[in-house]
């Protein structure tokens, strides 16, 4: 029932990932593992590759650094499918407005963000869950999370992976997502539990170039939906949550003026502050320097 099409970079956990597969995913599966150690391929392609093989009618795009808490999460998901023929995509963490603002799918609103996923970080459980609601576990969204990606194989074979845009590892998601929702639903379930057992991706400045590359490129796309009330004050809100965000990643300076200078952040007076903070906090060690007064 279900084609799993897994990029691998670690052994380890890769093995750790189908021993769980295994032990949860309560429905006929076949793995779909491309070594990418030697190759470094980027993601669009691998998962256009792989996908043509796919022998199943649903494909499962995943990331080997995660395990699953849920058990029989594959008939939830077939489950989910078959109640609404309209739904094309389904995730664990996404949200139902992308605007113009440089980021990724996460906005830092709870009125638009829709999630279900642990982060394990140093061996310390961080669990992220929006809504709280559990009667209702199925969210219409426009962009999810890579982490874990479940289409109709017809679905990608109309969408696909633009393996010639995107070279890299970053924005396929939002990319695939968001091309997606313009015709067919796209979901977020919160009754599939995981834990993502690294920090997640790398916000530093090959992110920060192929972010603002993305909204550049794909501006015509943005903002979507269209009818979100109050667009215009979420995308300042958004705005200050990437700021603050990553304020502390290994960005360089010439990129941090970037990112303000070109979505116009300075000409937003309350943005001033957080402006200041991304640009100064880590070259000034602002953060070592909150943590003294933390711990005194």
């Amino acid at each position: 029932m279900l084609s799993i099409v897994i990029c691998s970079v670690n052994s380890d956990y890769l093995s750790q990932v189908k021993k769980c597969i295994e032990a949860t995913i309560g429905v006929p599966y076949e793995l779909l593992i491309w070594e990418n150690r030697a190759t470094n391929e980027g993601l669009c392609r691998v998962y256009n590759r792989m996908a043509e093989k796919a022998q199943y009618p649903y494909i499962c795009f995943l990331h080997e650094d995660i395990l699953f808490e849920t058990l029989n999460w594959g008939r939830i998901l077939a489950d989910v499918f078959k109640q609404d023929e309209a739904i094309g995509l389904i995730g664990v963490a996404g949200a139902n407005f992308k605007g113009r603002a440089y980021s990724g799918w996460f906005t830092g609103q709870n009125e638009i963000d829709r999630y279900n996923i642990t982060h394990r970080i140093n061996g310390i459980d961080e669990k992220m869950l929006n809504p709280k609601d559990t009667a209702n576990y199925v969210h219409q969204v426009v962009c999810i999370d890579g982490v874990f990606m479940v289409c109709r194989k017809d679905v990608w074979n109309t969408v696909k992976f633009d393996e010639e845009f995107l070279k890299g590892f970053h924005l396929y998601d939002i990319d695939f997502s968001l091309r997606t929702s313009r015709l067919f639903k796209v979901m977020v379930v919160t009754n599939i539990s995981i834990v993502h057992i690294t920090q997640g991706g790398d916000y530093g400045n090959t992110w920060v170039d192929e972010t603002i590359n993305y909204h550049l490129q794909r501006k015509s796309l943005l903002p979507w939906p269209k009818d979100i009330p109050s667009a215009g004050n979420f995308e300042t809100r958004i705005e200050a949550t990437w700021l603050d965000s990553l304020k502390d990643r290994n960005i360089s300076f010439y990129r941090r003026m970037r990112w303000v200078r070109l979505q116009g952040l300075y000409a937003k007076p309350g943005l001033w502050y957080a402006i200041i903070k991304f640009i100064v906090y880590r070259p000034l060690k602002l953060k070592y320097i909150h943590n003294l007064f933390k711990k005194k």
